[in-house]
């Protein structure tokens, strides 16, 4: 079994404005090197319903990444990941995605779980190994609490 990558953020926002900010304002914090469209970025779509896409768009191309799997309001949300270990959209496999938002001191303490890494095979740890890497999901994650 491949472990789950775990990366925990503060921000001090409540956790109901930082779970809005992370589904409404992801734009803001995703940064621009982390995208599979051939066209520069120019959005960051989440549909807050179950089953609801998550996607980029860069110019006219819509690039699925994955879709709601459940969601708490401002506690939590489930995120299937639908892209491969190439970064291609993979509308028959997924990895899961799990944020939590927790009241913390001022502000809110955000944890991101990354599971379900088996999913990709042979490739699973490399994948992994580049996901938790500093500029995987600690960057994106980050930035995420710089902003948020």
């Amino acid at each position: 079994m491949i472990e789950p990558i775990v990366v925990d953020v503060t921000t001090k926002k409540s956790p109901h404005e930082a779970f809005q900010f992370f589904v409404e304002q992801m734009h803001k914090f995703w940064p621009l090197a982390h995208s599979i469209g051939d066209n520069p970025r120019t959005g960051l779509v989440m549909e807050l319903k179950e089953g609801g896409s998550w996607y980029e768009v860069c110019g006219e191309q819509r690039c699925e990444w994955g879709r709601v799997l459940s969601f708490v309001l401002g506690k939590s949300i489930s995120l299937a990941w639908h892209l491969d270990a190439e970064w291609n959209f993979d509308p028959d496999t997924y990895t899961e995605l799990l944020l939590t938002f927790e009241p913390s001191g001022d502000g809110c303490a955000v944890r991101l779980t990354h599971s379900e890494l088996d999913r990709y095979g042979e490739t699973a740890q490399t994948v992994r190994s580049d996901l938790s890497a500093p500029t995987g999901w600690p960057d994106i994650m980050g930035s995420f609490a710089q902003v948020a």
